[in-house]
């Protein structure tokens, strides 16, 4: 992401109406660069706390193997439990409390507390689905190709081809009924 992009959301988030906490997502298909712009983002403001989405997933059930591409899209992101112990707290004004996925164990483990000041920026997918649409003060949407956003998910060496095929037709679903990047305020290239 260029230095000068991050400088032109940076300008339109300080923009945003003053209550606070403002509401922003960082969302994205899996190795388009979501998380890349939220810390850049981070990096460049003091008002900004970074929430990831990946704390919001499973506990995986012992299925999901056999589920179809909308059974990922509506059970491997705990959209309830986001909106249910992290939104709805910041938006009324409120910290919020979570209990963040970890992935290694798939549990629920570790307490975090969100403050509700600044900007609260959330990272991840599945975060403009018409649910969670009324939450954002400011969206964004990063695009990148599907060939890069591959690469990028095999370079990282943390699942296999299995797991990669089944997240991308369950985001391809999710992509063709929620259209995610036509919901968002601001679509920026990941490259």
């Amino acid at each position: 992401m260029a230095h000068g992009a991050v400088d032109v959301i940076l300008e339109q988030l300080a923009a945003l109406p003053g209550h606070t906490p403002r509401l922003v997502c960082v969302e994205g298909l899996g190795g388009a660069g979501k998380t890349t712009l939220a810390r850049a983002l981070t990096a460049r403001s003091d008002n900004i706390t970074l929430v990831h989405g990946d704390d919001f997933y499973g506990p995986e059930e012992r299925d999901w193997r056999s589920w179809s591409p909308q059974q990922g899209y509506e059970r491997y992101f705990d959209h309830q439990r986001l909106e249910r112990e992290l939104l709805r707290p910041l938006k009324a004004g409120r910290s919020a409390t979570f209990q963040r996925y970890d992935w290694d164990s798939n549990t629920l483990d570790g307490w975090v507390t969100v403050e509700a000041r600044g900007i609260v920026l959330v990272e991840g997918v599945y975060l403009l689905r018409r649910e969670l649409r009324l939450y954002w003060d400011f969206s964004i949407y990063v695009d990148a190709p599907r060939e890069l956003r591959q690469a990028r998910l095999h370079a990282r060496g943390e699942n296999d081809e299995g797991w990669i095929e089944r997240w991308a037709v369950a985001e391809d679903y999710y992509e063709g009924v929620e259209q995610p990047s036509q919901a968002a305020d601001l679509v920026v290239s990941g490259y």
